[in-house]
C-alpha cells in the first residue's frame, strides 16, 4: 500500500460512513414481498454497491418478472429505507473523528455513492455527518454506476484532483473495482465481503475500522 500524495479522500456512503447495508437490503426485500409476493432471500452480494435501479432489475430478472414500473419500484424502495433507517441508522465508530482529522489536515473529502442524492443527504443528516460533506455525488450523476469508474472519476473532476491523488474508501466488491479502475488507491472495509474477496477485487489495503485508518493517516499523511 502506497498512500502517497493523497490530496482527496472519496467515501462511499452505505457500509462506509453509515451502517446501512442491512437496512437497504431489507427494504429491497419489503418491496418484492409487497409488490410481487416473493422473498428474494438474503444473498445480496451481486447488488451491493450498485444503484437501486440496478438492484431492482437484477432481482426482477432473477424472478422472471417482466411487467413493472422501475421508477415506482425505486421510489417504494427508498420510502421503505427511509422508514426503517429513521429509527435504526447509525454511523460507524470513530468515523466522525477520522473526518475531523482529515479536515484538520486540509484534505478534501467527498461522498460518491450509488444511492440517490436524497438517500445520501438523509443518511448523512440522520447520523450528523452532513455538516462535513459539501461535495456529494450520486450514481445518478453519471451514465454508468459502480463497478464502472465513472462516479469516482466524476468526483475527482469536480474536486479538481487527479485520480492518482485520490484515496477511495469502500466496502463492496463493485465499489473496490470502480476505485481501482479509476486509477485511485483503495482502502476496503470487510463487512458483507471477506478480506480475501476485497483483496482479490483489487483493494490495496483492507482495514478493520476507522481506528486503524486514523493510525495510518498519522503515519503517512
Amino acid at each position: 500500500m502506497l498512500l502517497k500524495d493523497i490530496k482527496s479522500i472519496i467515501f462511499d456512503c452505505d457500509g462506509v460512513l453509515v451502517d446501512s447495508e442491512a437496512i437497504s437490503c431489507y427494504a429491497l426485500n419489503i418491496v418484492f414481498k409487497n409488490q410481487f409476493g416473493i422473498e428474494i432471500g438474503n444473498d445480496y452480494s451481486e447488488v451491493l454497491g450498485t444503484s437501486v435501479k440496478f438492484a431492482l432489475k437484477y432481482y426482477l430478472d432473477q424472478n422472471k418478472i417482466s411487467k413493472y414500473d422501475i421508477i415506482d419500484l425505486a421510489m417504494k424502495k427508498e420510502e421503505a429505507f427511509f422508514n426503517l433507517a429513521s429509527e435504526k441508522l447509525v454511523s460507524f465508530e470513530n468515523c466522525e473523528n477520522f473526518i475531523k482529522l482529515l479536515l484538520d489536515k486540509s484534505i478534501k473529502i467527498s461522498v460518491a455513492s450509488s444511492g440517490s442524492h436524497e438517500k445520501i443527504e438523509f443518511s448523512l443528516n440522520k447520523t450528523n455527518l452532513l455538516q462535513y460533506f459539501d461535495y456529494r455525488y450520486s450514481s445518478s450523476d453519471v451514465k454508468k454506476g459502480k463497478p464502472a469508474p465513472d462516479l469516482f472519476l466524476y468526483a475527482a473532476e469536480k474536486l479538481d484532483v487527479h485520480p492518482s491523488n485520490c484515496l477511495v474508501i469502500e466496502d463492496s466488491i463493485n465499489g473496490v473495482i470502480a476505485g481501482v479502475n479509476a486509477g485511485m488507491q483503495v482502502i476496503a472495509f470487510p463487512g458483507s465481503f471477506s478480506k480475501d474477496q476485497l483483496v482479490k477485487a483489487g483493494g490495496h489495503y483492507v482495514s478493520n475500522g476507522y481506528a486503524e485508518i486514523i493510525e495510518l493517516v498519522a503515519r503517512f499523511f
